[in-house]
């Protein structure tokens, strides 16, 4: 299970970087604003926030072990 959770993380960390940089930031975009914040940075800011959310429940789920040392 936990193998299967990890390569779903992974796939939406992938999804999500790849859609946004072809569908969201897209040259000279500014409007929506929101509270005068342009569009590129509050939804760059959005996702960064996503992906290291997404990449922390990754660290908790590896399907591998570390070697332990003796």
């Amino acid at each position: 299970m936990q193998s299967k959770t990890w390569k779903i993380l992974v796939f939406a960390v992938l999804t999500l970087s790849i859609v946004s940089f072809l569908f969201l930031f897209e040259e000279n975009k500014i409007e929506p604003r929101l509270a005068n914040v342009p569009f590129a940075f509050w939804t760059g800011f959005l996702v960064t926030v996503v992906i290291v959310v997404l990449t922390f429940l990754a660290s908790q789920f590896f399907p591998h072990q570390e070697s332990k040392k003796q």
